[in-house]
């Protein structure tokens, strides 16, 4: 269920957003949901957008005691979760995959100081 209303919410965002465009905005909006899928499709452009998530905050609070602070952080959390749509626009599943493969390297990261070299340097 919880997936359900997650999915409710992206809709309701992408059709209001939608709703506003005219036929140019909606061809250079389509143009762009294409771009995030051709990056989508490269490993490298999944850990950048993975990167950017992290960078604009959207996995953590934006409050600060300074309220310029606040004011800042929640402008690069608004442009995190912009993005957030965008990707599930372009595909639902592309969150759960970029969340798979960084648990995926961080486990990796982990266990290379325990692996043996061998004689040969391998």
């Amino acid at each position: 269920m919880p997936e359900e209303i997650e999915n409710n919410f992206y809709d309701t965002e992408i059709n209001k957003r939608n709703a506003k465009l005219s036929a140019e905005g909606k061809r250079l909006r389509q143009r762009e949901i294409n771009d995030l899928r051709r990056m989508l499709k490269e490993p490298e452009g999944r850990r950048f957008i993975w990167k950017l998530l992290g960078e604009a905050g959207i996995f953590h609070s934006s409050f600060a005691l300074n309220s310029n602070q606040t004011a800042f952080s929640e402008g690069r959390r608004s442009l995190g979760l912009d993005l957030l749509i965008d990707l599930n626009e372009a595909d639902v599943g592309a969150f759960a995959q970029l969340q798979r493969e960084y648990i995926s390297e961080l486990k990796s990261r982990k266990e290379e100081p325990n692996k043996e070299v061998s004689n040969d340097g391998t």
